[in-house]
């Protein structure tokens, strides 16, 4: 199984650099089948790499979050924007359905994030949702039926 993890967000505004770092974590675990990237947000190109995916995580930070993170389920919806530089997880799906007629199964990760100043590191708060949100991506991404188990997670924070 091809796997996706895509970290989203600007490490020099403090909580938001949560993606990147728990997607920089992901990477030193070496896992087989497992593809990284980091992006200060997502575009119309991350729509290519999705769709040679049979699995995708998005990581990014989430004021609207519970603590310490959410995890769920995205579909495909195009979402109208006054830019393309700058997209939402499901308008990559919706895009990677479009043009390349592929819709790999995807989920969203948003880590709880508290403090999104011009400044470089994470807060406290933010490290222990970080954390928190780590143990549970390892554990994930290390369990057998990837697919199955993302979609038991996905109900159980959602319930």
């Amino acid at each position: 199984m091809r796997v996706l993890v895509i970290g989203i967000g600007n490490p020099g505004r403090t909580d938001d650099g949560l993606g990147p770092a728990l997607v920089e974590a992901v990477e030193s675990w070496s896992l087989p089948g497992i593809k990284t990237t980091i992006n200060y947000q997502l575009n119309i190109e991350d729509a290519a790499d999705v769709a040679e995916s049979d699995l995708v995580i998005f990581v990014d930070a989430s004021v609207k979050a519970g603590a310490p993170f959410d995890f769920y389920q995205a579909a495909a919806a195009a979402k109208s924007r006054f830019t393309t530089h700058a997209m939402e997880p499901e308008s990559v799906l919706a895009l990677c359905r479009q043009v390349y007629h592929k819709e790999p199964p995807a989920f969203i990760l948003g880590v709880r994030g508290e403090s999104f100043e011009l400044a470089e590191g994470i807060s406290e708060p933010g490290k222990k949702h970080c954390q928190q949100a780590e143990r549970f991506l390892r554990d994930l991404l290390n369990s057998d039926s990837l697919l199955e188990r993302c979609r038991q997670k996905a109900a159980e924070r959602r319930s």
